[in-house]
């Protein structure tokens, strides 16, 4: 399942600039948005992992995805949740070719990287990202 397509129909509690954010699956602006003093609190979370999500999975972006983590202070639980959810969501979706399940390549590593390699690989970076 897309980004998305899993904030799909969630929009529908949204209104205004946050809504048309997470309609153009602009989450991290849409996290920002949702932050301020008049902003849903109660979707906070939510648009926040998708936002980390999206670094993850759309941009593969270890250094960006490593500072959301940091900003929204997600705990290690979060950030196991939210890793082990997109690895179930490649593994079931095998054959359905899934934009970013595809293999990419990482200028850290000079390789190409499927889902689960990145993961492995920057896994444990996200987590120690929380504490700094």
């Amino acid at each position: 399942m897309s980004q998305r397509m899993e904030m799909e129909g969630k929009e529908r509690d949204l209104e205004g600039p946050l809504k048309e954010e997470v309609e153009r699956g602009n989450y991290a602006a849409a996290a920002s948005m949702a932050e301020q003093p008049e902003g849903p609190t109660e979707r906070i979370r939510e648009v926040q992992e998708a936002a980390i999500k999206q670094y993850i999975t759309e941009y593969r972006n270890a250094s960006g995805a490593m500072a959301l983590v940091q900003e929204y202070r997600f705990t290690d639980d979060e950030i196991d949740r939210l890793l082990e959810g997109i690895l179930e969501e490649a593994k079931r979706s095998e054959g359905k070719r899934l934009p970013w399940a595809r293999k990419c390549f990482d200028a850290k590593t000079m390789k190409y990287l499927d889902i689960e390699e990145w993961i492995s690989h920057y896994g444990k970076t996200l987590k120690r990202a929380k504490g700094q």
